[in-house]
């Protein structure tokens, strides 16, 4: 009897670790709509931004004024989630997000500012590893309908693209997203193998990031020219800085002038010391304060922060 019950822990065990570990190698996703897809169907808003048009996509009217692209999420999903990977819900998101705007916002006269940089809202609530974009186009042939759909994963932090597959599903009757599951459930073996071998390197080599440093308006900063006690300019302090703790030493530098100093590609730790994702705004903390101190300045968060970037602004 003892033999059988330390047999049966020894095989609950056994089934926990391998479970865990198999949970270890799988990213989180979060599917979206296609900007293309929201565009089309005229989902997005322009905006002018000193010039230049921006366009800012409307989720929410996505989702609650077409029932199709809920539906092919859900069944994307499910394919996924069938497959052992983690994913977080976008139209649940957006909901706690309306919530907690209303209660923020109760007063306020429109919702401009609620929509412009939603996504990347999105993301950094979320947090996930991947990011999938679907797209599709139906064309009805009399009671059936073709319908061409594309499939691309992005790295949530970079934007980089990691896997894509693309196809035609011809003279369906099936609903969509019956349809789409179908085909995808049957197609996307070499994909899902490429997000898990891109999650792997990033698991093993380190998350990348991009940090930014500006001169804040009328702070007389120059990175190229000032510098801190030791001789070395302010732009040499940062780029051997993050070069020596990142890891492998794999970080590039990026654009470098008078008034900035972008280090792209920097490898962070995928685990902190607690054992969870490390965040990239306090991986980048650390810098700030040997910054800080070795030149004397003053140092802010800059604008348009998201998962993979961290901005500063130096003097203000």
């Amino acid at each position: 009897m003892k033999k059988n019950r330390i047999f049966s822990f020894l095989t609950v065990l056994c089934f926990a670790v391998a479970s865990y570990a198999q949970q270890a190698t799988m990213p989180t996703i979060i599917i979206f709509p296609a900007d293309q897809w929201m565009n089309d169907h005229g989902y997005m808003k322009t905006v002018d931004n000193d010039g230049e048009t921006e366009y800012i996509p409307k989720y929410n009217d996505a989702f609650v004024q077409t029932r199709d692209m809920g539906a092919a999420i859900q069944a994307l999903q499910s394919v996924f989630t069938e497959r052992g990977f983690k994913h977080e819900d976008l139209q649940s998101l957006l909901k706690d997000m309306k919530r907690e705007r209303a209660e923020e916002m109760a007063d306020a006269a429109d919702g401009d500012a609620i929509e412009k940089g939603m996504r990347d809202e999105l993301l950094q609530q979320a947090n996930p590893d991947i990011r999938i974009d679907l797209d599709y186009g139906v064309s009805s042939v009399g009671p059936r309908k073709n319908i061409s759909y594309t499939v691309k994963a992005v790295d949530a932090y970079t934007n980089e693209q990691c896997s894509s597959m693309e196809g035609t599903i011809e003279m369906t009757m099936d609903p969509l997203d019956l349809a789409i599951r179908k085909a995808i459930a049957g197609n996307c073996d070499e994909f899902c193998q490429k997000l898990i071998d891109y999650f792997l390197d990033l698991r093993d080599n380190g998350r990348r990031i991009t940090i930014i440093f500006r001169a804040a308006d009328g702070s007389g900063v120059d990175f190229l020219n000032d510098e801190t006690a030791d001789g070395d300019t302010y732009q040499e302090f940062i780029s051997e800085w993050i070069t020596q703790k990142s890891l492998k030493n794999a970080a590039d530098e990026g654009r470098q002038t008078k008034k900035m100093c972008e280090m792209k590609n920097v490898r962070i730790p995928f685990f902190d010391e607690a054992g969870k994702p490390t965040k990239t705004t306090k991986w980048a903390r650390a810098i700030r304060n040997e910054f800080e101190s070795a030149t004397g300045l003053k140092l802010t968060t800059g604008q348009g922060n998201t998962l993979g970037r961290v901005s500063f602004l130096v003097g203000k």
